[in-house]
C-alpha cells in the first residue's frame, strides 16, 4: 500500500465541502435574486423614492390685488418682502445654525424658540424617514418679512448656509395706515381653525378645491380685505427645485434634468379692487376729528348711494396686524377703552338724539297728525304723571319749522303724542332704520326702532306713553348706525329714494408690468358695479320740502342750533343731535369736563348740501362729544367745505384741464 493512499477521514472530508459549496451557492444565489428584485423588479418604486427625496415643490406665492381708492390712490398693495426657510433634518445645528441666526440678527429668546422647534422637526422627519422612506422632507421657516439687505448678506456667506433657502414672499401693506383701517381690514395668517374648517368644507363637498389655503398663508380678516377675499387672494403657483444630500438647491443643467414636466406654474395675481371712496376727503375728515377722542364720519352721494368716506376714529395701523401682533401690543389695544378694532361707523349702534325728528316730523305731516304751521306751546317742561320731560329752553307758540330750527322737544313731545310710536316706527323703517344697510363688509347691526309690539314683549305687555315720546326726539330705545343714519339723510337729499351704500366701485384686472416694472397693459374694468336702490318711499313733496326748509334753518337761521358753526362757502342744510347716554344729565352752561367721559351725551350732526340740488349727505357723531352743534356741526361743516372748495375742484380740474394759453393771443 502506497503511503500516499487515500486517508481514512478524506471521503468525511468532501462529503462536508459539497454541503458547505451548496450552502455558499444557495446563499449567492438568494443574494443574486434580492439584487436583481431590487435594481429590476422594484427599479421604479425605488428610483421614485430617491427622486422624492432630492426633488421638492416649493409654493410660488401669489401677489394679492391692489385696493385703490376711487381715483386711485393705493390704499392696500404688496411689497417686496423675503422668507428664509430652512430644510431641519439636513441643517448642522452646531456651525450653520448659529451663523444664520447671527445674519439674521436673532435676540438669544428668539434663536432659542427657533432652535428648540428646528430640533424638534429635525428629529420628527429623521425617525419618520427611517420607517416611511417616501415621507418628504419639510422645510421649515426661520423668518418672515425679511429685507433686501439681510438677504444680501445671507447670499454673501451662500457657502456657510448649507440647507438654508429663501424665498421672495410679497407682504401686504398699507400706505394710509390708520386712515382707513376699519374699512379696509387687514390681512393675517390663517390659523389652524381656518384649515380645520377647510378641510370640513372640503370633505362636505367631496373634491378637492382650486385655490385652498395653506400654512402661512395670508387672508382678509375684516373689511374689504375678508369681503372681496374671493377676487383679492390670486392663486399661488409652484416650483420644482433639487435638494442635494445637504439641502442645498442644485441648479447645473444634469441635476435639473432629474425634473419631470411640468417644472413650474406660475401664480395667478389676484384681482385689483377700486373703491367709491375719495381718500382724500377721508383724510379731511381725520383732520376735522382731531380734537376729539373717538366718534366716526360718513358721507355718501345722495344720488347714488356711493359711500365717499367711511372714516372711525380711533383705528390701529393695519400692518401691524400683516406679521402679527406682539403681546403687548395686543394687550394694549384690547385694553383701549375708545374701543379702535370697532367700527363705529356700521358695527355699534348709538341714541340718535334730535337727528330723527326729521323722520318723526315726515310720519306726523304723513298721518295729518300735525300741519306744518300748527303750534304748540313749549314752556320748558312737559308734565307726563310723575315725569317731567324737559326742553333746553322757553319757546312759547312754535310751529314745525322753528321747532326743527331751535330743537324744541316740547313740541315734539306733543307730535309724538298725536302721531302715534308705530307710525313714527313705520316711517323710519321706510328709511332704512332698524335693518341692515346691506353695505357687505363688517358685522353691520342692524340698530333698533321699537313698536307697541316690541315694548308689549320686552316690557311685560306694559305699554306706556312715555316710550313714545322719548321715541320722537331719538331717546328711549331708538338706536341707529352712523351709516344708517347717512343712507337715511341721503334719501331725504334726493326725493326719497333709499340706496344701498355701495363701497366698491369696480374689480379690475392686474396690470401686465414689463421688465423695468412699468405697466405695460391690464387694468381693465372685469366688473362694474351699479347702483342699487332699496325702494323709492312714498313722500308728498310738500311735506318733504317742509322739513328740508326746518333742516336748513337749523344751519341758516339766527337761533338754529348749527348756525354759529356754519360754513359761508357752501349752502347747507341738516340737523344737530344730542343724545343722552346716561342719566347723569348736563345741565346748560354746565362744563362737560366735570362729568365723567363715558356718561357725557353724544354728539351728532347730519345734513346735506348743497340744498338747492343735494350731492351729498354727511353724518359725524362724536362719542360723549357733548353738545352736537358745539362739537360735530364744526367737523361736518369743514368736511364739506373742504370737498367742495378744494377736492371736488381739484378732481374735475384734473378731468377736464383747461388748455394753456397761446403766446401772443389777445387776451
Amino acid at each position: 500500500m502506497s503511503l500516499l493512499g487515500q486517508r481514512p477521514d478524506v471521503g468525511e472530508f468532501r462529503k462536508r465541502y459539497k454541503w458547505m459549496a451548496l450552502s455558499v451557492v444557495v446563499l449567492m444565489s438568494v443574494l443574486i435574486g434580492k439584487l436583481i428584485h431590487l435594481q429590476v423588479i422594484r427599479h421604479a418604486e425605488f428610483a421614485g423614492i430617491a427622486h422624492d427625496n432630492i426633488v421638492h415643490r416649493v409654493t410660488l406665492a401669489t401677489s394679492r390685488g391692489v385696493i385703490r381708492d376711487r381715483n386711485g390712490t393705493v390704499l392696500a398693495a404688496s411689497r417686496e418682502s423675503w422668507n428664509v426657510y430652512v430644510v431641519p433634518a439636513r441643517l448642522d445645528l452646531e456651525k450653520t445654525w448659529p451663523k444664520l441666526a447671527e445674519l439674521l440678527g436673532l435676540g438669544p429668546v428668539e434663536r432659542a424658540t427657533v432652535e428648540a422647534r428646528l430640533r424638534a422637526q429635525r428629529d420628527a422627519d429623521l425617525t419618520t424617514l427611517r420607517t416611511n422612506p417616501k415621507h418628504r422632507i419639510r422645510e421649515a421657516i426661520v423668518r418672515e418679512d425679511v429685507s433686501r439687505d439681510v438677504i444680501g448678506a445671507l447670499e454673501t456667506n451662500r457657502s456657510h448656509l448649507a440647507a438654508v433657502n429663501w424665498i421672495s414672499v410679497p407682504m401686504r401693506y398699507y400706505p394710509t395706515k390708520d386712515l382707513t383701517f376699519h374699512l379696509l381690514g387687514y390681512v393675517n395668517e390663517v390659523s389652524k381653525d381656518d384649515l380645520d374648517a377647510q378641510a370640513a368644507a372640503q370633505e362636505k363637498d367631496k373634491k378637492e378645491w382650486g385655490t385652498t389655503l395653506q400654512p402661512g398663508d395670508r387672508v382678509g380678516r375684516s373689511g374689504v380685505e375678508r369681503a372681496w377675499e374671493s377676487y383679492l387672494r390670486g392663486q399661488r403657483g409652484w416650483k420644482k427645485v433639487v435638494l442635494d444630500a445637504r439641502g442645498n438647491r442644485r441648479t447645473q443643467k444634469e441635476d435639473l434634468a432629474q425634473l419631470d414636466l411640468p417644472v413650474e406654474q406660475s401664480p395667478v395675481p389676484g384681482r385689483d379692487v377700486r373703491l367709491t371712496i375719495d381718500a382724500d376727503l377721508t383724510a379731511s375728515a381725520r383732520r376735522a376729528f382731531a380734537g376729539q377722542l373717538a366718534g366716526s364720519v360718513v358721507v355718501v352721494e345722495v344720488k347714488t348711494g356711493r359711500l365717499l368716506t367711511v372714516y372711525s376714529k380711533p383705528g390701529v395701523d393695519p400692518n401691524d396686524f400683516v406679521a402679527g401682533l406682539t403681546p403687548k401690543q395686543a394687550e394694549g389695544i384690547l385694553a383701549n377703552p375708545l374701543r379702535p378694532l370697532i367700527d363705529k361707523t356700521m358695527y355699534e349702534a348709538y341714541f340718535p338724539g334730535s337727528t330723527m325728528k326729521p323722520f318723526a316730523a315726515l310720519a306726523a305731516l304723513g298721518t295729518k297728525a300735525i300741519t306744518p304751521h300748527g303750534h304748540e306751546t313749549c314752556e320748558h317742561i312737559y308734565v307726563l304723571g310723575k315725569t317731567r320731560f324737559k326742553c333746553e329752553g322757553f319757546h312759547g307758540q312754535i310751529e314745525l319749522h322753528d321747532a326743527l330750527v331751535r330743537s324744541c322737544n316740547i313740541f315734539f313731545y306733543h307730535l309724538g303724542e298725536k302721531t302715534g310710536i308705530d307710525a313714527m316706527a313705520a316711517v323710519a323703517a321706510e328709511f332704512g332704520f332698524g335693518q341692515r344697510t346691506g353695505v357687505g363688509i363688517n358685522h353691520e347691526v342692524p340698530g333698533l326702532v321699537p313698536t307697541k309690539a316690541w315694548y308689549s314683549q320686552h316690557y311685560g305687555g306694559q305699554f306706556r306713553l312715555g316710550f313714545t315720546l322719548n321715541a320722537a326726539i331719538g331717546q328711549g330705545n331708538t338706536k341707529v348706525t352712523v351709516l344708517q343714519l347717512a343712507m337715511a339723510y341721503a334719501a331725504l337729499g334726493n326725493g326719497g329714494t333709499l340706496f344701498a351704500p355701495q363701497v366698491v366701485r369696480s374689480i379690475e384686472s392686474p396690470p401686465v408690468l414689463g421688465p423695468d416694472g412699468n405697466a405695460l397693459g391690464g387694468g381693465a374694468v372685469e366688473i362694474d358695479f351699479a347702483p342699487r336702490a332699496r325702494r323709492k318711499i312714498n313722500l308728498d313733496p310738500a311735506d318733504l320740502r317742509a322739513v328740508l326748509d326746518g333742516m336748513h334753518g337749523v344751519v341758516n337761521e339766527p337761533g338754529g342750533t348749527a348756525h354759529r358753526e356754519r360754513t359761508t362757502k357752501v349752502d347747507v342744510a341738516g340737523k344737530t343731535g344730542t343724545a343722552q347716554v346716561s342719566k347723569v344729565t348736563q345741565k346748560a352752561g354746565m362744563d362737560p369736563r366735570s362729568i365723567w367721559y363715558f356718561n357725557r351725551d353724544h354728539a351728532w350732526f347730519a345734513g346735506v348740501a348743497p340744498f338747492d340740488d343735494p350731492e351729498i349727505a354727511v353724518v359725524v357723531l362724536v362719542e360723549h362729544g357733548g353738545g352736537g352743534g358745539h362739537n360735530a356741526a364744526p367737523i361736518a361743516m369743514r368736511v364739506i367745505e373742504d370737498w367742495f372748495t378744494k377736492i371736488k375742484p381739484a378732481r374735475e380740474q384734473a378731468a377736464h384741464p383747461k388748455p394753456a394759453a397761446m403766446k401772443g393771443a389777445t387776451p
